[in-house]
């Protein structure tokens, strides 16, 4: 359970908290299990704090220091945080319509997270893994997945316009659906991967892995768009009726 002296400090506002902690930075911050839904973070530091299973609906985490908490199994349903997240851990998480606009979570642990419809826009998610989340109709315009790992990840409909996935792994995900015109591919291991419907239009795909990738059209009718596709001719494995 979380610590109640901490929580109330916590509770009588940002700077006294701050200040607090800058007097005692060896003091493990345990906040796990705590209810701060509505609560007002933004500013707040929560460094290597742990906050599992914590209740942090429609939390204001604007320009909060959560780099290294432990965020497991939390629930950051409507929350915003734009602060910075650097390896902090997010697994099995509930980030539903969750806000991480212009956020640095590079290197961040995402596996297994609900990110259904979460804003991701300009997000900064190089190195993070992202394996078996879902991320359906999620926002990821111009976000930073460089290095990510995405393995198993659902992102049917997701829109990833402008988006650098260069040398991301993609085995089995999930692009059905999903709008990623203009998106950097670059050595990306796309194996596996599903892109039926998926918007291409503008891909760069220099020296990617199409092994096995699922294209056409879905269940709905609609077919990929391979418009001004660049480097299919360079990408690995490309299935014979692309070429």
């Amino acid at each position: 359970m979380a610590d109640t002296q901490q929580l109330q400090l916590l509770a009588e506002g940002v700077n006294g908290w701050n200040y607090w902690r800058s007097m005692h930075p060896d003091i493990e911050i345990a906040l796990q299990n705590a209810i701060l839904s509505v609560a007002d973070l933004r500013y707040a530091n929560l460094s290597e704090a742990n906050l599992e299973s914590a209740d942090l609906y429609h939390a204001n985490l604007i320009e909060t220091n959560l780099q290294h908490a432990n965020l497991t199994k939390a629930s950051l349903n409507g929350a915003i945080a734009t602060g910075s997240l650097i390896y902090a851990d997010l697994s099995d998480a509930n980030l539903y319509s969750a806000i991480f606009a212009f956020a640095d979570l590079s290197h961040v642990n995402l596996q297994r997270a609900n990110a259904i419809a979460a804003n991701f826009n300009r997000t900064n998610l190089q190195g993070a893994n992202l394996q078996n989340i879902n991320a359906s109709h999620a926002i990821f315009w111009q976000t930073n997945l460089q290095d990510a790992d995405l393995r198993n990840a659902i992102l049917w409909g997701a829109k990833l316009f402008c988006t650098n996935l260069e040398r991301s792994q993609l085995q089995n995900i999930d692009f059905s659906g999903a709008d990623l015109s203009g998106a950097n591919l670059r050595d990306a291991d796309l194996s596996g991967a599903d892109l039926r419907d998926a918007n291409l239009s503008r891909v760069n795909l220099e020296g990617a892995n199409l092994d096995g990738i699922q294209w056409g059209r879905n269940i709905s009718g609609g077919d990929t768009n391979w418009t001004d596709v660049i480097g299919l001719t360079t990408a690995q494995n490309v299935p014979t009726a692309l070429l």
